[in-house]
């Protein structure tokens, strides 16, 4: 029964999978040259089961004998009910799906899945191959063409940068034509790796003692896998073969880049600073009709190439690029202009800003579509480009920069002959024309830029106007001698950085104005951020000009070499002794020293607000947290410092060694008094606002330094005490925890006045003063009886150090003038004196005794 339900299972199975598989392993694979490859061999149909599936029919159990001795009634004969009863039980097993039969059909589904996976990318195949091979040849040939451009131009670094960014364009164009075929391999791989691991499963299933119909559908799939396997190596092949051209092509076109990136940064250096002495060669001159006649006959053919030839429809893709980038153009200039229409009332500003606008724009639209232009194209785009840039550059820091009462009258930019001038001389470059007509053709230009410059003088006003016309007349004049000398290129070069340093300079001035004037305006706005302010006030304007700097410097090295120039002058390094210093790591300390002095900005501004917030704050913690942010800040920036500089950490630690020795001959008492500052500042003994008094001089603390506490004494004199005075020496804080005062009144009168009179004219004066406290209330004492008075102590409390002797003195303004009222008389010293005559006494001095004792 078990082995019938086996066979009939296994035959469903092999039916219906052995159409679809048998018709996609009889399929021919095809490889790239477009014969067909061998078919993979067909797997062996299955043998039929011992049990056919058709005449497997459930077993009955055998019919009882008969006859059997010791019975007497034949055997009954079972109703159906009670035969399918007994069918259900007796089959339990042949009815359920055992374990590896659940296996063996997930395998198959799979199986399936990774061979119709494989039929598809065979397909597809052939077409793809002849594509790839077209392409890869039109990519070869354009190589070849730049190789020989390459060798044609002259060793011109201007060409030599365009045809750079050509193999740029090569091997992106390379990448994506082998873009499918390397996926398709990595595809076929993965359905190797699956075909590798469906045939491993099977075999160890072969390992165990099956029985014969499943072994036989095994190896049944595993014939099957061994086809589809050998198919798809022969697709592998076919794939490795064509791939192999196009890997060599990367690798010629990586070598080409490679040697040109060599030659690039040579070729400027050469182009700058080799000079020329063709301007006064006579055979340069006479040859000078044969060389425009080359120059015009490469030129015309490479734009006819862009007219009509081969390039034709790169130059029709660029311009198409073109006018999308322009229609974007307009679309966000429409948006922008309604949007600053309401916000900007001033019509000049925003006319201004619109063309700026629109000259950023076209820069960067003429910059993107050069990327796929062709050579000729691709070359005036890119100086086009750097023409609109350097205008909108001009005419932004003009916009900065210009007076605000001269905004209607729209005055000229000092900028715009220079301006003008580095235009010319950048399309002069671009055409490259022959030697001597370059020369002199660049001469002439510096001479009407002379001209220009002298008469517009008079008109200019400011830094940036005296520096562009004044000062760029005999900077024109200069350069005009040095490209007669042969060194036209690097008087270009010259004159590109004038022209960059002064329209940074006139954007810093102008940007630095108007934060000023945002400053001025948000003064005495109190919901103006401390960060705003620290930022603008101590990180502001130096990172701006920083900034300035660079942008310039990256320019120039854009002029001398691309990117890899900037990089090379960033990380340019000045080695002294044990130290190193490069133009980015100066660049960092600069920025790091701004950056601290910045936070600590912030840091001050927020500590000193922060009582006035928060009034239970006291202000000697303020102070303490203000000092020490300000050393620990700077430490930290001086070591971080160092470090950028090279500085060894070992190197460090020896100087430690060493201050320690200055330090315990010459600088004990600088570091002893350090030491009692921490102390004073972290035991917070004094701080800022104490009343103290040092022997007899009377003062208010106004600052604990790390080296001396300022006092400023009721005399306005400013005493610098040693913190380590203040430690081991003896002071009265008058205001150490509490800030109010007893103030001591002493007051005599004369012998037979009444005392509880007295003590009720005392006690109502003090009680009369502002600044008394009630509680504790004033006492009067009867202190003595002195030698012409009774006399009298007033003890009364005041509510504030700064208010007791004001207090005292008013009090006794106060005193004196009641017992005047009271007729209470406060006694002077008196004293009697008696002389006894003797016998030795002058007779003058006892007439002169009697006399006085008679009055």
């Amino acid at each position: 029964m078990f082995r019938s339900a086996i066979a009939l299972w296994l035959g469903l199975c092999l039916c219906l999978a052995a159409p679809a598989l048998a018709a996609e392993a009889d399929a021919p694979a095809r490889p790239a040259d477009g014969k067909p490859a061998a078919a993979a061999p067909a797997p062996d149909k299955p043998k039929p089961a011992p049990d056919k599936p058709a005449e497997a029919k459930p077993a009955t159990p055998p019919a009882p004998e008969k006859n059997k001795p010791g019975t007497d009634k034949p055997a009954e004969a079972k109703t159906p009910d009670a035969k399918a009863a007994e069918a259900k039980t007796a089959a339990p097993e042949a009815e359920q799906p055992k374990d590896w039969q659940v296996l063996l059909s997930i395998h198959q589904e799979s199986l399936v899945q990774q061979a119709a996976r494989f039929k598809s990318m065979e397909g597809l195949l052939p077409k793809n191959v002849r594509r790839f091979r077209t392409e890869l040849s039109n990519l070869e040939g354009k190589l070849d063409e730049l190789n020989l451009i390459l060798s044609l131009s002259g060793g011109n670094p201007w060409e030599m940068r365009a045809v750079l960014s050509d193999m740029g364009r090569l091997r992106r164009a390379a990448d994506t034509l082998m873009g499918p075929f390397t996926d398709s391999r990595e595809e076929l791989d993965k359905i190797a790796a699956k075909l590798g691991s469906l045939k491993e499963d099977f075999t160890k299933r072969l390992d165990d003692d099956l029985e014969a119909p499943i072994a036989e559908a095994i190896n049944y799939y595993l014939r099957y896998i061994k086809g589809v396997a050998a198919s798809l190596t022969a697709v592998r092949v076919a794939l490795d073969k064509e791939l192999g051209p196009a890997k060599d092509f990367l690798e010629s076109l990586s070598a080409s880049e490679e040697a040109l990136k060599k030659r690039i940064p040579l070729a400027w250096k050469q182009y700058y600073f080799t000079p020329t002495s063709e301007l006064f060669s006579l055979k340069a001159w006479s040859a000078l009709p044969n060389q425009a006649q080359l120059w015009l006959r490469s030129n015309g053919s490479m734009t006819a190439s862009i007219l009509q030839g081969t390039d034709k429809t790169r130059a029709l893709s660029s311009c198409l690029r073109f006018g999308v980038g322009l229609l974007l153009l307009v679309v966000a200039d429409v948006l922008a202009t309604l949007r600053l229409r309401r916000r900007l009332p001033d019509k000049a500003m925003l006319a201004g800003l619109r063309r700026v606008w629109w000259l950023a724009g076209l820069s960067l639209a003429a910059r993107w579509v050069s990327g796929d232009a062709p050579l000729l194209m691709q070359e005036v785009l890119n100086a086009l480009a750097e023409i609109l840039l350097a205008a909108a550059l001009a005419g932004f820091s003009w916009l900065l920069a210009r007076p605000d009462k001269d905004q209607g009258k729209a005055p000229a930019n000092p900028l715009r002959p220079l301006w003008l001038l580095f235009s010319l001389g950048l399309l002069l470059q671009i055409a490259d024309l022959p030697e001597p007509a370059m020369a002199s053709v660049w001469i002439v230009l510096l001479l009407g830029f002379v001209a220009l410059s002298r008469r517009g003088a008079a008109k200019g006003a400011g830094t940036v106007a005296f520096l562009a016309g004044r000062a760029g007349t005999p900077l024109a004049v200069g350069l005009s001698l040095v490209a007669a000398l042969g060194w036209q290129h690097l008087s270009f070069l010259i004159l590109t950085g004038w022209f960059l340093a002064l329209t940074a300079l006139q954007t810093g001035i102008g940007l630095s104005r108007r934060l000023a004037a945002w400053q001025e305006a948000h003064a005495g706005d109190d919901g103006a951020s401390f960060a705003r302010r620290a930022l603008v006030d101590s990180l502001g304007y130096p990172l701006l000009y920083l900034l300035l700097f660079f942008t310039v410097l990256y320019w120039l090295s854009t002029e001398l070499g691309g990117q890899d120039m900037f990089v090379a002058a960033v990380s340019f390094t000045v080695t002294l002794g044990g130290l190193s210093l490069t133009l980015g790591r100066l660049a960092l300390i600069l920025t790091g020293f701004f950056a601290t002095r910045s936070l600590l900005f912030f840091v001050r501004s927020f500590l000193r607000d922060l009582p006035k917030r928060s009034p239970g704050i006291d202000s000697g913690v303020c102070d303490v947290l203000e000092t020490t942010s300000l050393y620990l800040l700077w430490g930290l920036y001086t070591l971080i410092s160092l470090f950028l500089l090279g500085f060894s950490f070992t190197s460090l630690a020896v100087v430690a060694g060493g201050l320690s020795v200055g330090i315990g001959f010459g600088l004990q008492n600088i570091v002893n008094n350090f030491i009692a500052g921490l102390i004073l500042l972290f035991g917070r003994s004094i701080q800022a606002g104490d009343t103290i008094q040092i022997d007899t001089t009377w003062g208010k603390v106004a600052k604990v330094n790390i080296r001396n506490t300022v006092v400023r004494t009721f005399q306005n004199a400013t005493l610098f005490v040693p913190n380590s005075d203040l430690i081991s020496g003896k002071l009265i804080n008058w205001t150490h925890r509490d800030p109010t005062m007893r103030r001591d009144i002493t007051v005599g009168v004369a012998y037979g006045t009444d005392t509880d009179k007295v003590r009720g004219i005392l006690l109502e004066v003090a009680k009369a003063q502002p600044h008394v406290l009630r509680n504790p209330e004033p006492v009067v004492q009867f202190s003595a009886f002195g030698d012409s008075s009774l006399d009298f102590l007033l003890m009364v409390w005041v509510d504030n150090v700064a208010y007791g002797a004001g207090t005292e003195s008013d009090i006794r303004f106060a005193i004196n003038r009641r017992f005047r009222e009271e007729a209470i008389e406060i006694p002077f010293p008196q004293r009697e004196v008696r002389i006894v005559a003797g016998a030795d006494t002058p007779t003058a001095i006892v007439a002169a005794a009697a006399a006085g004792a008679d009055d």
